[in-house]
């Protein structure tokens, strides 16, 4: 496949998903385009076997799927993906890319025809994405929308941030904001988690659309980082940290919410805390110090009552 024809480059990153590629990659294969796309597959390094299995559809499909393997973790070499991200930035040939990472999976063998559609016909869109079903993997909790009241229509970067934030799984995003400049801040900030801040990057760059149609699954399973905050993972935290730099790279706009979320994830870490029987008054103390009035606020006024119920709010059980 020339580099030339390639409309879309799906990006995929994945790390221990051996129970999980085949259905992702199958998922990629299924899809019904009159335009030509690839697959650049980023593996960290993994050890039960996803390299393995990346290999094997790399060779049946040369054409389409193209892997890149690490010897050595990049994530626990360096704390984030930033490595991972400027490697395969320059690799991605398509006008258009596509985000899923291997644990996730797409369900609508027209999911990307439909997206390049929009985007080809409304050139002032950076973005669009579209509902998606959000599955527990390792329990008996049933399946439910991702967003329950998503609606198609546009949506600013603000209400990404605060209200509605996309599935990774079910994002289509024009390649060329990874060459404006708030890209580079973000890129150069060194954030952990690297979703949202692109998602905030298109709404910079252009409108933001969604589709109100599921055609992706998100998975929930023990290896993904929502496990962290059930295991009272302190390195979480580094995310809390990271939105602070949101407002700093987006804007004032975002301001108060990155000091909300700064606080919400640090008295969620404390009230949960008491499930190991070890009240981490320390990770309290910190918001305290360094926002005490929103501190304050959401822990006695919000208490019950935040607009945050797709986070880890207070008091709720995690087990």
């Amino acid at each position: 496949m020339e580099k030339s024809e390639v409309l879309l480059t799906i990006r995929c990153i994945t790390f221990n998903h051996s129970k999980y590629i085949r259905e992702c990659l199958d998922g990629f294969l299924m899809q019904k385009t009159n335009f030509a796309f690839d697959v650049l597959i980023h593996d960290d390094a993994s050890t039960d076997g996803t390299d393995l299995i990346i290999k094997e559809y790399a060779d049946k499909y040369p054409d389409i799927i193209r892997p890149l393997f690490e010897k050595e973790n990049q994530y626990s070499k360096y704390g984030n993906l930033m490595t991972v991200r400027k490697q395969m930035d320059p690799l991605l040939r398509g006008k258009y890319t596509a985000l899923c990472e291997g644990d996730d999976y797409w369900t609508d063998p027209l999911k990307l025809q439909k997206q390049v559609d929009f985007l080809e016909s409304h050139p002032e869109y950076s973005m669009c994405f579209h509902q998606t079903t959000r599955h527990y993997q390792d329990s008996d909790k049933p399946d439910e929308l991702y967003y329950k009241e998503l609606e198609e229509r546009d949506y600013s970067g603000k209400e990404l941030y605060e209200i509605c934030r996309p599935a990774e799984a079910s994002v289509v995003m024009r390649t060329s904001v990874h060459q404006s400049e708030v890209y580079k801040k973000f890129v150069q900030s060194k954030m952990a988690f690297g979703d949202l801040p692109i998602f905030l990057t298109c709404a910079h760059c252009g409108k933001v659309h969604a589709l109100n149609e599921n055609m992706a699954v998100y998975r929930i399973h023990e290896g993904g980082v929502s496990s962290m905050f059930r295991k009272l993972d302190e390195s979480v935290l580094r995310y809390a940290n990271d939105n602070l730099k949101i407002y700093k790279i987006f804007g004032d706009d975002y301001k108060g919410e990155s000091i909300s979320i700064y606080v919400m994830d640090h008295l969620n870490f404390f009230w949960n805390s008491r499930k190991i029987g070890k009240w981490r008054f320390d990770i309290l103390l910190r918001p305290l110090l360094k926002f005490p009035k929103t501190t304050i606020k959401l822990l006695f006024v919000k208490y019950r009552f935040s607009k945050y119920h797709h986070r880890w709010v207070l008091g709720t059980n995690l087990s």
